[in-house]
């Protein structure tokens, strides 16, 4: 997985940078996906949109159902590499020896066709004992990079998630059964010494060199640019024309917002 730069087509496409790989996998499992549905943006009366800015993408993009939380003890192997879109997010397929297929968050030395095992499991390689993948906690050292942290057990993963970063255990406390643990915006929290981890960064650590110049770069993410009702005609919106005067907001077709 690197950074490509992307073929100029205009100006504003000059420093367009993208993530590539020769084992990138375009195609999903069906039962690994689905669509989200959202109902924001519209009327609690009508149902109908009042709002066009909160229409995301993802009504038209199928998501990935990614396994955040696990306690596995058999080892599995990595087969491919997935590139979630529009969040850069790299995540691995994992294939378990009963066939079963999963989406596991990747680490920075996550590596196709790899081994993917727990610390302490009792498995027949040693390979396997010495990189694990994933851990709890009290079997980490202090000072150790580790991210995807619970913060207790079967919550599931929800702290240092996000590409390239990391977070480190600081003291343990074993009269309490908790962690000190300082997260990468320099919070230190308490986690439960149960909870599991993965070992070492989160995979892409490249994003914060990833450049994108082009106006509607944010479109792709479900965003739209809004223009205020105040900034339009008269014909356009009931708040548009010369005065400011707003009595209470309405929608862009008349009906009042405010008594709901």
């Amino acid at each position: 997985m690197f950074l490509r730069r992307k073929p100029i087509t205009s100006n504003a496409s000059r420093n367009l940078k993208s993530f590539t790989s020769k084992w990138y996998d375009r195609k999903t499992p069906k039962y690994l996906s689905f669509r989200k549905s959202s109902n924001a943006g519209r009327s609690s009366l009508t149902g109908r949109i009042i709002i066009w800015t909160k229409k995301s993408i993802t009504r038209r993009v199928k998501l990935l159902k990614i396994n955040y939380s696990f306690r596995l003890k058999e080892p599995s192997v990595v087969s491919t590499l997935k590139l979630v879109p529009f969040s850069n997010k790299l995540l691995a397929l994992v294939v378990f020896s009963s066939g079963a297929l999963s989406y596991f968050p990747a680490l920075d030395s996550t590596k196709l066709f790899s081994f993917i095992s727990t610390k302490g499991a009792r498995l027949p390689f040693n390979k396997l004992r010495k990189f694990p993948h994933y851990a709890i906690i009290f079997t980490i050292k202090p000072f150790t990079k580790i991210s995807n942290l619970e913060l207790s057990p079967g919550k599931g993963l929800q702290y240092a998630r996000s590409a390239g970063c990391f977070a480190k255990i600081t003291r343990f406390d074993y009269e309490n059964h908790t962690a000190l643990v300082k997260l990468p915006s320099g919070v230190r929290k308490f986690f439960s010494l149960y909870s599991m981890l993965l070992v070492g960064p989160a995979a892409l650590k490249l994003k914060r060199k990833l450049v994108n110049t082009k106006s509607g770069f944010w479109r792709s993410y479900g965003l739209k640019s809004k223009v205020r009702g105040v900034a339009r005609n008269p014909v356009d919106h009931p708040h548009g024309g010369r005065t400011k005067a707003i009595r209470y907001p309405r929608t862009p077709w008349g009906k009042t917002t405010k008594f709901k």
